[in-house]
């Protein structure tokens, strides 16, 4: 044990002289950390950011008991905290297309309403005719623009609102027309009916109040940034460690510490030792940073702590495994970027790990990345308890356990050399 951990303190000590690589190891994830924190700040719900939606609206319906135009007109003039449509009316229908064509983005979304649409729709219903085109709705071609989607769900449902209205209407005539009823016509207002109606309808969300239940967990997008870029960064410090390894092979530094009274599983587990404790220095330090700079939040610091030393640990495994199967230096590097770049995109690290389909969460799993972006997320984001982050905990030992398992079996200590006959 004390040769272990003299060869870990060698290896350490060997580490700290480069004291440019030690701050680069923390200034350059901070860097990335803190401008993908900021460019994706607006997406996290802080009540600071505001969806804007440009509408240029045609009403062509003139007359007086025209509904349709007017009803979309006054749905779609919201302001809140979240949401701003504002909606621009012009004279004519190309116009509109016009500003939703316009390279500048004058328009997000354009509608236009027919003449007589709202009257085409009272005589479809009298008629048992479904109404069809009462409203135009233009946008770019192949656009997935949500915004859009936005102001269609709000047309939608104001014109699903008139034909509740116009279906009442529709009642009321069939009513006064069966035997034994009278109804003065000249009393029948159509559009006063349907006004009523829809106003009814659109108010329905009125009826349901929306509570909460729980915590409310406050996020922020370095919680999303800072343990995946973390973690990214500390997994291509395997590539310095690999690479030194690969060097006392290769210079023969590991027979030469043969022939002396060193067990082989001693030098390798000293080495072992100084990955797993630079690996976690980095995370730690770049955890606490974000605590005190970037206000990350922080539901369980033990929880996080444990997940951080599984994930030091299963960093470790990983690497004595990749230096067991590459044979040089010039090796190395393309093989720890493919893995790390590889695992840390379908694992979590650039966007929560959640938002992934199921198939996709799962096959994740092949890389570190995925079980430690799972833990935070769910500690830091989601406000899970230790109980509920443990498998996690427990899958990133098991992960180390089974890398430092196969890498002990396939390591070598010294290159194999030919033999001329």
């Amino acid at each position: 044990m004390k040769t272990l951990w003299y060869i870990a303190k060698k290896d350490l000590l060997q580490i700290t002289k480069d004291r440019n690589g030690l701050i680069l190891m923390l200034v350059v994830p901070l860097v990335l950390i803190s401008i993908v924190g900021f460019a994706f700040g607006s997406f996290y719900g802080d009540g600071s950011s505001q969806i804007q939606i440009k509408v240029a609206l045609n009403n062509q319906e003139t007359a007086q008991d025209a509904f349709i135009g007017k009803t979309i007109a006054s749905a779609l003039k919201v302001k809140t905290s979240q949401l701003a449509i504002t909606v621009n009316e012009y004279r004519h229908p190309a116009q509109v297309r016009e500003q939703v064509g316009a390279s500048n983005d004058a328009a997000n979304v354009g509608i236009v309403s027919p003449s007589r649409a709202s009257q085409t729709l009272i005589n479809d219903l009298q008629q048992k005719v479904t109404p069809k085109n009462l409203v135009q709705f233009y946008t770019l071609p192949n656009t997935n623009d949500l915004r859009i989607t936005v102001v269609q769900n709000i047309v939608n449902k104001v014109v699903q609102s008139i034909l509740s209205g116009s279906a009442g209407v529709s009642q009321v005539y069939q009513v006064c027309h069966q035997p034994g009823n009278h109804c003065a016509q000249n009393t029948i207002d159509p559009a006063a009916i349907s006004a009523t109606v829809a106003k009814a309808n659109g108010e329905a969300d009125q009826a349901t109040q929306t509570l909460t239940a729980g915590h409310v967990v406050k996020v922020g997008p370095f919680d999303q940034a800072l343990p995946g870029y973390a973690i990214f960064f500390s997994l291509f410090g395997l590539n310095a460690v690999a690479a030194t390894i690969l060097q006392e092979k290769e210079d023969g530094t590991f027979r030469r510490l043969l022939i002396a009274p060193i067990q082989k599983y001693a030098l390798l587990g000293g080495k072992m030792l100084a990955q797993f404790i630079v690996t976690m220095a980095q995370l730690s330090i770049l955890f606490l940073v974000g605590y005190v700079v970037f206000k990350v939040h922080m539901n369980d610091w033990l929880t996080v702590s444990l997940l951080l030393i599984g994930t030091s640990f299963a960093a470790t495994g990983l690497g004595m495994l990749l230096v067991s199967l590459v044979r040089t230096r010039a090796q190395i590097t393309p093989v720890v970027s493919l893995v790390v770049l590889v695992t840390s995109a379908i694992g979590g690290a650039w966007w929560p790990l959640f938002l992934e389909p199921t198939w996709m969460q799962q096959l994740a799993k092949i890389g570190i990345t995925a079980w430690a972006m799972e833990g935070l997320n769910g500690s830091m984001i989601l406000g899970k308890g230790f109980m509920d982050i443990l498998p996690d905990i427990l899958g990133l030992l098991a992960y180390g356990l089974i890398c430092l398992m196969i890498a002990l079996r396939l390591f070598r200590f010294q290159q194999k050399t030919a033999v001329v006959k």
